[in-house]
């Protein structure tokens, strides 16, 4: 594991407990059998009873679990230590434990896995940008998904991740295109899952852009399809933002639209 990628496991095993905890995650309810998916995933992805799924960066495993509860036979990789070990307690709390599994491995590194391959290989929501490089990502995909399944990934919009999340007028503080060198964030920044919440560790980022993401997979064989993008957030990307009843966050009526989130579909 690289040095950027040891630092960001560091920031996710100390905030784990902290999410775990908290209202924005809201575990109990999830126990109780709350969803985690939304209606974006669940259509694109579309009927998956009995089907085997590889669930990529998948933090303490609330939308693998989710995946789980409609039928799906679903493995969660993530490499946080702390997250693991919570997904595995929550596998058992929620009786999901003969339908979903858990395995700590850094997803660019992972190789194929002893259950490969997967009907439906999906990621989502805070996952690319923590990664230095994308080869062994598309290698770890191409590896485990099977010749008639399908690669799904919903996350934020490489538009959107140009601005500022603290104004509300969109100010462009982050350039598109990648580049080696790491957005740096300092130790003391707040959790977003709780505001009051101050983080000790550091954490590194990367910008990846439609063609980085895009080439990283057809250069492993496989051809980009359904490209949809989406004028709501998976959350408050701007302060001005509502949720909504369908869970989604919107900005105002009156603002311009920008493309918020992204998700497509790769096939053989």
């Amino acid at each position: 594991m690289n040095e950027h990628h040891d630092i960001n496991k560091r920031w996710w095993n100390e905030v784990t407990p902290v999410h775990t905890t908290s209202e924005f995650y809201d575990v109990d309810g999830f126990i109780k059998g709350r969803n985690t998916l939304g209606s974006v995933e669940r259509d694109a992805v579309g009927p998956v009873d009995d089907k085997k799924f590889l669930h990529m960066q998948c933090h303490f495993g609330m939308d693998t679990l989710s995946w789980a509860r409609l039928g799906a036979t679903v493995t969660g990789v993530d490499f946080s230590s702390e997250a693991v070990a919570k997904a595995r307690e929550l596998a058992e709390a929620t009786g999901l434990d003969d339908r979903a599994r858990f395995v700590e491995s850094d997803i660019t590194a992972v190789g194929k896995l002893d259950d490969a391959p997967y009907d439906v290989i999906f990621t989502s929501f805070g996952t690319i940008v923590w990664l230095k490089s994308l080869e062994g990502w598309a290698e770890t995909i191409a590896s485990n998904l099977a010749g008639d399944g399908f690669f799904y990934f919903l996350d934020s919009h490489p538009t959107a991740m140009l601005f500022d999340e603290e104004s509300a007028e969109p100010k462009i503080i982050y350039d598109y295109f990648h580049s080696d060198d790491p957005n740096f964030e300092e130790a003391g920044s707040a959790d977003y899952a709780d505001w009051e919440y101050r983080i000790q560790s550091e954490a590194r980022s990367f910008n990846w852009g439609l063609a980085d993401i895009f080439a990283a997979l057809e250069s492993k064989g496989l051809t980009i399809c359904e490209v949809r993008e989406y004028p709501f957030g998976a959350w408050r990307h701007f302060p001005d933002m509502t949720k909504a009843d369908d869970g989604y966050w919107y900005r105002d009526t009156n603002e311009k639209a920008l493309p918020l989130l992204l998700g497509f579909k790769a096939t053989w």
